[in-house]
């Protein structure tokens, strides 16, 4: 019976041994040389589009031992190793990307350590525009012009995709030349003491993404038709003091006079045509 256990116990040791050497085999390839030691990996990663160019934004968390952020794009061709030095806690950096070819990107980043250590790869993605996005824009429209004794005004079709905003150029009663600002949510802008007979200039700015940090503009246009060679008097606040006949059946009554309808009629205009407003100042 001795010999039965010796004889079991013997072989359960021989599966044993062989259990681990193959257990072992499965793993011999990641420990061969040791221990891989790995640099902390950025904590974040931001590729925001520009003009020819890429914004690049990372952020680290104790890092204090890297000295190297290597950034790497058209399948490694392309690199940039950008020098540190990181404090403890949360960690910031911006580079610009220059002469990037218009394109979207496919980014790898690393860090490197003071020992040589390399971090795992993070990946992001970024786009860089010029000529073609910029043949592909096209100025808001103009709706409609008029002129006040007080102001110019525009009023616009509705604002196409990624504008941010109109830029005009008019002159003023005084001769000055003005530049004001219209955001793409609006769709009427008043141009101050705007000079009858005058064209305004305007153009469009763009960015192709929600965060960009350049704006394409259109080249200056002039708008075809200018602003009228004669103005219309605000009327809102003038008041009808008097008048000789008010009967309602006549028109209306004084109210008529200022209700700006040139088919009403008029209490100075028995005759055929439009009669001007006789105006007395005090």
């Amino acid at each position: 019976m001795k010999k039965i256990y010796a004889l079991i116990a013997f072989v359960i040791s021989v599966l044993s041994i062989t259990s681990c050497d193959d257990f072992m085999d499965v793993h011999k390839e990641y420990i061969e040389g040791g221990e891989i030691i790995y640099a902390p990996k950025p904590d974040s990663l931001r590729f925001i589009a520009g003009k020819g160019r890429i914004l690049f934004k990372c952020r680290t968390y104790n890092a204090p031992n890297v000295r190297s952020i290597d950034v790497y794009w058209n399948d490694g061709l392309d690199s940039l190793i950008i020098p540190v030095e990181l404090n403890t806690g949360y960690d910031s950096l911006s580079v610009i990307l220059d002469n990037m070819e218009e394109k979207s990107y496919t980014f790898n980043v690393r860090t490197t350590d003071n020992f040589g250590h390399k971090s795992l790869y993070l990946t992001a993605f970024g786009t860089s525009y010029s000529e073609i996005y910029q043949s592909t824009l096209n100025d808001r429209r103009i709706k409609n012009i008029s002129l006040s004794d007080k102001e110019g005004v525009l009023e616009w079709y509705s604002a196409p995709k990624n504008l941010v905003k109109n830029e005009i150029r008019y002159v003023k009663k005084d001769g000055s030349l003005v530049t004001v600002e219209m955001p793409s949510t609006d769709y009427i802008i008043k141009l101050p003491e705007a000079k009858a007979g005058s064209s305004i200039e305007y153009r469009s700015l763009y960015t192709p993404e929600k965060e960009c940090i350049d704006t394409f503009v259109t080249a200056w246009e002039t708008y075809e038709i200018p602003f009228p060679e004669e103005y219309t008097y605000d009327r809102s606040s003038w008041v009808v003091l008097s008048a000789s006949d008010e009967e309602l059946s006549d028109g209306g009554g004084r109210g008529a006079i200022l209700d700006g309808d040139f088919n009403t009629y008029w209490h100075s205009a028995y005759e055929d045509g439009h009669a001007l407003y006789l105006i007395g100042l005090s």
